[in-house]
């Protein structure tokens, strides 16, 4: 049975406005620069470019013949080779992305889904991989039709479990899909101790990173007051302590740092950066917010 946010990403008139957007790649080292004929490199179209005059020594193939009948002149046809992109999306599936009013991991699905499908009627390459204590489920790199309906069926299927470790994760999957591209990370990002680290080894493995930071509306916000036993949803760990407004409007402060760290870390190094919550309208974050950043046009 298909759930709610799947059925969104499915409906044809969804994916319809979805065509308005398109992914586009930074230079990044590994794009060639561009070329005025045609190569046999894989990972290239050819686009029309222009024309010019016959040189002595140009190759005839390239002679637009229909221009000569009519002129009597020789022209060369211009081509501008652009390397296609292959998108990666990877999700978090540990168990905290299992909470919320609207679960974090449904709201990463659709997003998931709609950046799928938009590198795929673009004719690049789109692959997937879910994480949580370690990567799982990999998508091996795809294209066409056939690999939109094997991504939204590999997107409904991914369960939440397991502790976060982005660390290891970043790790296998640099060593799984070692080709460059855009890597797009979709994670509410609770693992003080590993999302740095990873996000430097995919910087550094010259992937374009777009992270999507997910998070519940109400996160970084305590509303109980007096004796109270906080428990982390991934680990099971529970610790009781007194919670008054003090430390409640501490903890909230903290929260706000925690995030704020990570939107300057990815600033300094280059990252595409978006902070949201599941509050914010599916249709609103892919039509109007992620236009914004660099990794999409409309």
């Amino acid at each position: 049975m298909m759930s709610e946010s799947s059925a969104a990403f499915l409906d044809p008139e969804f994916l319809k406005k979805l065509e308005r957007l398109r992914l586009v790649a930074k230079r990044l080292s590994w794009a060639g620069p561009k070329g005025e004929h045609p190569t046999t490199r894989k990972g290239f179209s050819l686009e029309f470019s222009d024309y010019r005059r016959y040189h002595s020594g140009d190759d005839l193939r390239y002679v637009d013949w229909n221009v000569y009948r009519r002129m009597e002149r020789l022209y060369l046809k211009l081509f501008t080779a652009e390397e296609e992109m292959n998108v990666y999306l990877l999700l978090d599936t540990s168990r905290s992305m299992g909470e919320g009013e609207l679960r974090k991991i449904d709201y990463a699905k659709s997003v998931a889904a709609a950046l799928g499908y938009i590198g795929l009627k673009n004719l690049d390459k789109v692959g997937a991989a879910a994480f949580s204590s370690a990567l799982f489920a990999p998508l091996a790199l795809g294209r066409g039709r056939k690999q939109i309906l094997t991504l939204f069926n590999f997107l409904q299927g991914l369960p939440c479990r397991g502790e976060t470790d982005l660390k290891n994760s970043a790790h296998s999957f640099s060593s799984l899909f070692p080709h460059p591209g855009l890597v797009v990370l979709l994670s509410d990002l609770f693992d003080p101790e590993g999302w740095r680290i990873a996000l430097q080894e995919l910087h550094r493995r010259k992937h374009q990173l777009l992270v999507i930071h997910i998070l519940d509306e109400h996160e970084g916000q305590v509303g109980s007051r007096g004796d109270v036993a906080l428990q982390d949803v991934e680990s099971a760990r529970e610790r009781k302590v007194f919670l008054d407004g003090d430390l409640a409007r501490r903890f909230s402060a903290a929260f706000e740092s925690y995030c704020d760290e990570i939107g300057s870390f990815c600033r300094d190094w280059g990252i595409d950066y978006i902070r949201t919550t599941t509050a914010l309208p599916f249709e609103e974050l892919v039509f109007f917010t992620l236009r914004q950043v660099k990794s999409i046009r409309g």
